[in-house]
C-alpha cells in the first residue's frame, strides 16, 4: 500500500575547523569540539495501518532494507489512546476500540514477532510513533483516554505503575488564566466525534504514564522511539514549579538579582504578558476582529463550537491557529491608534514590546521560552533514563519541525523548539520539511531548494538530522537527497515513498563499504557565520534574516563555512573569519572570546546592527565592535571559495578532515543541485577545486586522491597538488554526487 505521512498519521490519531594548537609531537590538526561526522544512514518512515496483517510488508522492506525504519502506532499501548489497534478502514474514531487485556497481550506478541521478521531483513534500528502532547478523547463522555484510565486496573499484568490519582484532565497544558490549553484544534480532523488534548510535558502524571509507554515499545522488541509534536505553552502548576528549579540551575543567586531583580527563584514567574497570543485572546476586541476576518459563523463550524462568545469556546480554536490572527491583531491597532492612545490603552506605545519593555521582564520572557524547550528536552532525558534498564543504546527521534524557512523558525520559538535544549535527549532529530515541493534541486520559483541549514546546524549542535519532505521526485533527486545527509555530516534523508529503492540500496552499501570516508571527521573550513538561536527568544527576528539570506549567498558562491553556536563560540580561533549578523544581544564573556580572536588576527564582519545590549537584555553603552565591516563581498575570493568557475549557483561543496598521526584525510563532497523531477541532471565536466588546508598540513605531502561515487564500484584516481597552503585538482565531471579523498603525510 502507498505510504503515509505524518500528516496522514494524525488524521488518524561544529563544526570546528582544523586548529594549530601544538601536540607533543606532531601539530594538532583539531581542536576539541563537540561533534564530529557519522555514518549516514538510510531511513524509511512507513505509517502503514495494517502491518501485523499485511503478509508483504516484510517482503517489501526486504528488497532494498533502510538502517532505520520509522513505523506507526505498531506499539502496545498507544501514548494518546491507550490499548488500542488501528483496525482498517477507520470511519471514524469510535472504532478505534479499546482491545481487552488479552487481546493487548495478543497483539504484543504479533508486535514481537514482527519486530524480529523486520530485523532478520537487515533492518538495523527499528521505532514506532508516540506523541508527548496528543491525548484523545472526551473528557465529559468519558470516551478515548479517559475510557482507558477508568479501567487502568485492568492493564496492571503488563507492568503498568498505580493508576494515578488525578484524573487525565488535571494532566493537561494550562493557560494563564488556569484554562485548559489546546495547542491544536480541539475538533482536530481524524478524533471526531473525540476530541484533541495536549497534556503537558512537566506533569508528573503525563510523564509516569509516557515512562511506562516506552518502556513497553522496549520490551516489544523495538531499537527506539519517535517522539512527535513537543509543542508547550504551559503555565501550569508543574510548569511554574519546574521553571525555579530551570532557574536555580542556570543562575547564581547574584546572577538571579542582577538579571532579575530578585535573588530568589520562587519569586520569577513565568512571562505571561510577553505571550502575544494569550494577551489578544484576553482583548474583547480579539473577538470582532476575528469575525470581521473570518466571516460570522465561519471558526464556528471549522473548529465545530457554538460560538465566539466565551473564552473556553476560543480556547477550543487552538492556540497554534490562533497565533497568526492575535499578530495581525496587535499589527491592526498599531494602525487604529495613535502612540499616546495605545500607552493609555495597553500600557506601552510599541505593542511589538508587549510585556518585555523593562530588560527583566525581556529576559524573563526569553528565558520561559528557553525553559519549555528545556522542558521538551528534559522529557526526553527522563524516558531515556526510564528506558535503559530495559534496552541499553534506546534510540531517541524528537521531531523539531520545519527550520527551512525563517518563517518556520520564527514560529516555532515560542512552541518549546531549541535544538540545542533538546539535543541532550536526542540521538537524531526530525525537520520536517514542505511535503509538497521540498525535493532537493531547481525550485519551481528560481533558484535551488536546499537542506544545508537542517544539516549544519544540527552538526553545530551536536545530533544527527533526519530530514522529511516530499513533492514531485526523479531518480536523480532522490539519489541527491541522500547525497544531502551524506555530505551534510552524517545524517538520514527520510524516505516517506516506496520509489527507488534501488537507491536506497546504493547509498547503504555505499556508506557501509566506505565507513572511513564518513567517521569521525572536523570540518576544514575558514569561515564561520553565527547562528545564534537564542536572539529568536529575544524576539531579534533581524539575526535569524541574515544567518538565512547569508547561508544562500555563501553557499552559492561556493565559499566553505560553518556554523558557530552560543555553546560553540570557543571554537572560533580555528577560523580565520567569523560573520556576526545582527546580535543584538551579547554576553560580555562572548564579547571577550571574540575581542581576543581578533588581537589575535581574526577578521570579524558585523553585517546589520552591532551587538547593542548584554544577554541580561540591559542596554551597552555604545554599539560592541564598532569598526568591523558589514560587507561579506571580499569572502567571494578564490581564499574562501573552493572553486573559482563561475555560473554554478546550484554546486555546492563541504570539505572535513581528520588526523591519525602524521597523517591526514580530507574528503570533499560536491554536490549539484542543476536537476528536478523532469530533467536529468546537467553533468559539470572539468570542474577545478581548489581547498585551503589546515595550518599544519599547508605543505604536506600528497599521496593519494580518488574520487568514489556510490553508484560505482570503480575508484576513479585524480591528479592533485598541494600549494599555497592549498589542495587542488579538477574533477572530470561531476553529474549528481561525487566525493573526493585526499590522503596527506604532514613534513
Amino acid at each position: 500500500m502507498p505510504m503515509m505521512n505524518r500528516r496522514d498519521l494524525l488524521k488518524l490519531t561544529l563544526a570546528g575547523a582544523f586548529g594549530s594548537v601544538a601536540a607533543a609531537k606532531h601539530r594538532r590538526l583539531l581542536p576539541a569540539v563537540r561533534s564530529g561526522t557519522t555514518l549516514p544512514a538510510t531511513y524509511v518512515i512507513d505509517y502503514g495501518r495494517n502491518h501485523l496483517s499485511d503478509p508483504q510488508f516484510i517482503a517489501r522492506l526486504a528488497e532494498a532494507p533502510p538502517n532505520l525504519l520509522h513505523l506507526g502506532h505498531d506499539c502496545p499501548f498507544t501514548a494518546h489512546w491507550g490499548p488500542r489497534a488501528i483496525p482498517l478502514p477507520v470511519p471514524d474514531i469510535s472504532q478505534y476500540r479499546l482491545l481487552t487485556p488479552s487481546e493487548t497481550s495478543a497483539r504484543s506478541l504479533a508486535i514481537k514477532t514482527m519486530v524480529r521478521e523486520l530485523h532478520g531483513t537487515g533492518v538495523q534500528i527499528i521505532f514506532p510513533y508516540i506523541n508527548s502532547q496528543q491525548m484523545g478523547g472526551d473528557i465529559e463522555k468519558r470516551l478515548g483516554f479517559w475510557e482507558f484510565y477508568d479501567h487502568w486496573d485492568e492493564y496492571l499484568s503488563f507492568g503498568l505503575p498505580p493508576r494515578p490519582s488525578a484524573d487525565p484532565a488535571e494532566w493537561l497544558q494550562r493557560d494563564p488564566a488556569g484554562r485548559i490549553l489546546f495547542n491544536n484544534p480541539a475538533a482536530y480532523p481524524g478524533y471526531a466525534p473525540q476530541f484533541f488534548y495536549s497534556p503537558c510535558p512537566n506533569n508528573a502524571y503525563w510523564r509516569t504514564w509516557l515512562r511506562f509507554v516506552v518502556v513497553s515499545i522496549a520490551q516489544a522488541g523495538f531499537d527506539g522511539v519517535f517522539v512527535d509534536d513537543n509543542i508547550i505553552h504551559c503555565y501550569c502548576r508543574y510548569c511554574r514549579e519546574s521553571f525555579r528549579h530551570y532557574l536555580r540551575s542556570r543562575y547564581t543567586p547574584r546572577e538571579l538579582r542582577s538579571g532579575f531583580g530578585t535573588s530568589e527563584a520562587d519569586k520569577i514567574e513565568l512571562c505571561s504578558p510577553a505571550d502575544k497570543t494569550a494577551w489578544a485572546k484576553a482583548q474583547p476586541a480579539f473577538i470582532e476582529y476575528l469575525i470581521s476576518r473570518y466571516g460570522r459563523g465561519e471558526l464556528e463550524k471549522r473548529f465545530q463550537i457554538a460560538d465566539l462568545t466565551t473564552p473556553s469556546n476560543l480556547d477550543r480554536v487552538g492556540y497554534n491557529f490562533l497565533e497568526r490572527p492575535a499578530r495581525e491583531f496587535i499589527a491592526s491597532l498599531e494602525q487604529k491608534y495613535s502612540p499616546e492612545e495605545r500607552r493609555r490603552q495597553f500600557g506601552t506605545a510599541d505593542l511589538s514590546r508587549l510585556g518585555i519593555e523593562r530588560p527583566e521582564d525581556r529576559l524573563r520572557w526569553f528565558e520561559t521560552q528557553r525553559f519549555w524547550a528545556w522542558s521538551i528536552g528534559d522529557l526526553l532525558v527522563d524516558l531515556r533514563r526510564a528506558v535503559t534498564p530495559y534496552r541499553q543504546g534506546f534510540v531517541f527521534v524528537p521531531n523539531w519541525g520545519s527550520m527551512q524557512t525563517v518563517g518556520g523558525v520564527e514560529g516555532r520559538r515560542i512552541q518549546g523548539k531549541n535544538v540545542a535544549e533538546w539535543a541532550r535527549g536526542s540521538d537524531y532529530m526530525m525537520f520536517e520539511e514542505d511535503y509538497r515541493h521540498g525535493i532537493p534541486g531547481r525550485a519551481a520559483a528560481g533558484g535551488f531548494t536546499v537542506h544545508d541549514i537542517q544539516y549544519k546546524f544540527a552538526l553545530a549542535n551536536g545530533v544527527r538530522p533526519v530530514v522529511l519532505f516530499g513533492g514531485p521526485r526523479s531518480r536523480a533527486n532522490v539519489e541527491l537527497a541522500h547525497a544531502e545527509a551524506a555530505a551534510g555530516g552524517g545524517g538520514c534523508f527520510v524516505e516517506n515513498s516506496s520509489q527507488f529503492g534501488d537507491v536506497r540500496r546504493l547509498y547503504r552499501r555505499f556508506y557501509e563499504t566506505h565507513p572511513d570516508l564518513f567517521t569521525g571527521y572536523q570540518s576544514i573550513a575558514q569561515v564561520a557565520l553565527a547562528f545564534f538561536y537564542n536572539q529568536t527568544h529575544m524576539e531579534n527576528p533581524d539575526h535569524l534574516r541574515q544567518i538565512y539570506s547569508l547561508n544562500s549567498a555563501l553557499a552559492s558562491g561556493h565559499v566553505l563555512f560553518d556554523f558557530l553556536t552560543e555553546e560553540t563560540l570557543h571554537l572560533v580561533p580555528g577560523y580565520r573569519l567569523f560573520i556576526l549578523p545582527s546580535v543584538a544581544y551579547l554576553s560580555r564573556a562572548q564579547e571577550r572570546a571574540i575581542q581576543q580572536w581578533m588581537d589575535r588576527g581574526g577578521q570579524l564582519i558585523v553585517p546589520g546592527d552591532h551587538p547593542t545590549f548584554y544577554e541580561e537584555a540591559k542596554p551597552r553603552p555604545g554599539p560592541a565592535f564598532g569598526s568591523a565591516p558589514a560587507d561579506v563581498s571580499a569572502l567571494r575570493s578564490p581564499q574562501f571559495q573552493w572553486t573559482g568557475r563561475e555560473g554554478l549557483p546550484g554546486l555546492r561543496g563541504y570539505a572535513y578532515g581528520k588526523q591519525e598521526g602524521r597523517h591526514a584525510r580530507v574528503t570533499i563532497h560536491l554536490l549539484n543541485y542543476d536537476l528536478d523531477a523532469t530533467h536529468e541532471p546537467e553533468p559539470v565536466h572539468d570542474l577545478p577545486v581548489s581547498v585551503a588546508l589546515p595550518a599544519a598540513f599547508q605543505h604536506a605531502t600528497l599521496g593519494k586522491l580518488s574520487a568514489f561515487a556510490p553508484d560505482s564500484s570503480e575508484v576513479l584516481e585524480l591528479h592533485g597538488e598541494v600549494r599555497d597552503g592549498r589542495l587542488s585538482f579538477e574533477l572530470p565531471e561531476l553529474r549528481v554526487y561525487r566525493l573526493v579523498e585526499a590522503l596527506m603525510t604532514a613534513k
